[in-house]
């Protein structure tokens, strides 16, 4: 009789662990505590009840947890920093995660960041480490994801430098580049201008017909929402994988503990959608519900921690965006992909002048990020949020039928252009997610309480790179642009949004081979048990400056191959 592997969520960590326990005999359960919005897993684009209306989908979160239901609190460490109760980066809960709803941005990251301490130094006040493994030891299984997904590129338009140098390929991508996406093309021209060196962007994203689903519409609807025709490669690839090789996924299950004895858990007890509980035996228990639900599912739990490091070190990718309004032009940056290209100069620690900005900072070095470029916001209402930042003299109107008249109108929809830095956030022992005393859910369960606080490092680099990202701008012919960052800080007091703006959550269960450094180890065993692994984002020991999706999932698909 096979043994059984209960995995726990179906996004891009959880479908990966499944499929290769499943295609190694294992008996394999995939707990999701979403509903499922696809009607047949087992068929290469499945039809769905997904649409591009932002309303139903960025507004009212139809694929997300109802916030009501299951809060999140949110404090920020600092003095006199603020309390956050709801909707806090909370990915969406449904069959596919997170996935259902990317932009299939998968680069990979670079050699820095799995030998960052080892070659870049320590930073004060922080806990910079080196990765379990290195760049060289994880690029077969990012090759391996990058055919599972369907990844289009060019690697003879990505620059030696610093590209190719710290992040080589053995070869090129499974399909070429869909269409160029023409205001991404606009700024990628002016950033040449520059002396920067942009670049088609690595997406998951079918150019042509691949593996049984058909080529990308380019209908731009892509971050935020489900992809119309299932062209985006996305979790459901492995997770049909492992369906085929006969998984059982049951949506609407939320785990709610792992039961153990000694080092060894036994089973997974959850509750369906009507409450009642249930208890599912497992030789082996998989937590992929995300960083933060991974954390909190193992203090739930009281699994054994030696070093007291579940749920420590939790990083976000901490962003910086700009917008240019042009007025004598119509840009169009709503049309085609969210964006087709992007540029990799400002996550190089050596870019000219970081190394002297960060030492008047009192700082050895710091990173950006990958920049985006090109698309504007999708939908009225976040169209009409980047007016009254772009236009200061247009906060004079309010809310209501006046500014409902504005979106209506929507002049300037087609004169916008955006570009975007996924900053890189370095671990802090003090940035954490930990069970709320007070909150609970609906189901009488503690909620996730996080604590966060950018670090010197990352305020630094926003400051030296918003007046850049700017610079892209009017390199580009805007004739008014607005830098700022997402996040309100320190350093940013006055700036709106107080939560970290964004989804690539990650730290928490960290790899470490010396149990006295991280959570897990370097294949993501819990360090205090046998048969508990994480396979998601909260593995990750530095977050990286670029997007993670692709190296959680080739991480995963390592850790996994090697202990199955």
């Amino acid at each position: 009789m096979a043994e059984r592997a209960v995995v726990i969520g179906s996004g891009p960590g959880g479908s990966v662990a499944a499929m290769v326990l499943a295609e190694s005999g294992w008996d394999v359960t995939v707990l999701e505590r979403g509903p499922s919005h696809f009607d047949d897993l087992a068929v290469p684009a499945p039809t769905h009840r997904f649409s591009s209306d932002e309303v139903k989908g960025a507004i009212r979160g139809f694929e997300y947890p109802d916030v009501l239901a299951e809060p999140r609190v949110y404090e920020e460490r600092r003095p006199g920093g603020g309390r956050r109760t709801g909707f806090v980066n909370a990915l969406p809960a449904t069959v596919g995660g997170g996935s259902v709803h990317w932009d299939a941005k998968t680069p990979r990251l670079w050699d820095l960041d799995f030998s960052k301490r080892s070659l870049l130094g320590p930073l004060p006040d922080a806990d910079v480490r080196d990765w379990p493994f290195d760049y060289a030891q994880l690029a077969p299984y990012y090759e391996e994801m990058e055919r599972i997904l369907g990844v289009q590129g060019a690697l003879d338009q990505l620059p030696d430098s610093p590209t190719l140098r710290h992040a080589p390929r053995a070869g090129d991508f499974p399909m070429p580049p869909g269409p160029d996406q023409s205001s991404s093309l606009r700024i990628a021209t002016a950033a040449r201008t520059l002396g920067l060196r942009p670049f088609p962007m690595p997406m998951a994203a079918n150019s042509r017909a691949y593996d049984g689903r058909p080529a990308c519409l380019d209908c731009g609807a892509c971050c935020g929402y489900g992809c119309p025709n299932q062209s985006r490669g996305s979790a459901l690839v492995p997770l049909r994988r492992a369906v085929l090789a006969g998984a059982e996924v049951i949506p609407l299950a939320t785990a709610t503990r792992v039961r153990y004895e000694g080092r060894r858990a036994r089973s997974v007890m959850w509750r369906d959608a009507d409450g009642h509980e249930h208890e599912l035996p497992a030789h082996r228990v998989v937590l992929a519900g995300s960083a933060v639900e991974t954390c909190r599912l193992a203090l739930l739990s009281g699994l054994p921690d030696p070093a007291g490091l579940v749920g420590r070190y939790l990083m976000f990718h901490w962003y910086s965006v700009a917008y240019g309004l042009f007025s004598c032009e119509r840009v169009r940056g709503e049309r085609g992909r969210n964006i087709t290209h992007a540029l990799d100069d400002f996550a190089d620690p050596d870019h000219p002048g970081a190394r002297a900005a960060a030492k008047e900072a009192g700082l050895p070095y710091f990173r950006g990020g990958v920049v985006e470029l090109g698309g504007t916001p999708l939908g009225r209402v976040a169209e009409g949020r980047v007016y009254r930042r772009l236009l200061p003299e247009l906060a004079e109107v309010p809310y209501g039928a006046a500014f409902k008249r504005l979106m209506d109108d929507s002049p300037l929809r087609d004169r916008l252009l955006g570009v975007q830095m996924h900053g890189e956030d370095v671990p802090q022992w003090e940035n954490t997610v930990t069970l709320d005393p007070r909150l609970r859910d609906w189901r009488g369960v503690p909620v996730p309480r996080i604590h966060w606080t950018p670090h010197a490092h990352e305020i630094a680099a926003q400051r030296f790179y918003l007046p850049r990202l700017a610079e892209l701008l009017r390199a580009a012919g805007a004739d008014a642009v607005a830098a700022l960052p997402e996040t309100r800080s320190a350093a940013f007091p006055d700036e709106p949004a107080f939560v970290p703006g964004n989804f690539h959550t990650l730290g928490g269960m960290r790899m470490s081979a010396d149990p006295n450094d991280g959570a897990t180890d370097g294949e993501g065993r819990l360090h205090g048990m046998d048969n508990v692994f994480a396979a998601d984002g909260s593995l990750f020991p530095g977050s990286g400056a670029h997007n993670p999706t692709l190296t959680l999932m080739a991480t995963v698909l390592r850790n996994t191959r090697r202990t199955t």
